[in-house]
């Protein structure tokens, strides 16, 4: 597996991967000397090079099981990452219920003014 740099995700972990324990000290290095690559090959901005990221890519895909230690960690970094997501969302659902206006009885009339634009009126 190549490393393409320091994987940080300052959107879902802002005070860094060790920050709430998710993730072991070996996960914690893999995941930042080996997530850029494996965010490029999941999304296919990366073609795989070697025999390693092959194989990472056909674990994801359902072809074999997971077993290695790429994929282990790469499934448990998205698994928590859609965690946050979902939940994200859910409380966003669980929000205070919004009302319905019922505007069936409300009647609009147009006139035409002497003005270029006319006017609007609403009764109530």
């Amino acid at each position: 597996m190549r490393n393409m740099g320091v994987f940080l995700d300052e959107l879902h972990f802002p005070f860094g991967l060790n920050a709430d324990n998710t993730f072991s000290p070996e996960e914690i290095s893999t995941l930042e000397s080996f997530g850029l690559t494996m965010r490029q090959l999941q999304e296919g901005n990366l073609l795989p090079l070697t025999a390693a990221e092959y194989y990472f890519l056909a674990e994801l895909d359902g072809e074999f099981p997971i077993t290695s230690h790429f994929a282990r960690c790469w499934r448990k970094y998205n698994t928590k990452v859609t965690r946050f997501d979902n939940n994200a969302t859910s409380r966003a659902k669980t929000k205070r219920p919004t009302t319905m206006r019922d505007d069936s009885g409300l009647n609009i009339n147009t006139e035409e003014d002497d003005d270029e634009y006319g006017s609007l009126t609403f009764d109530l």
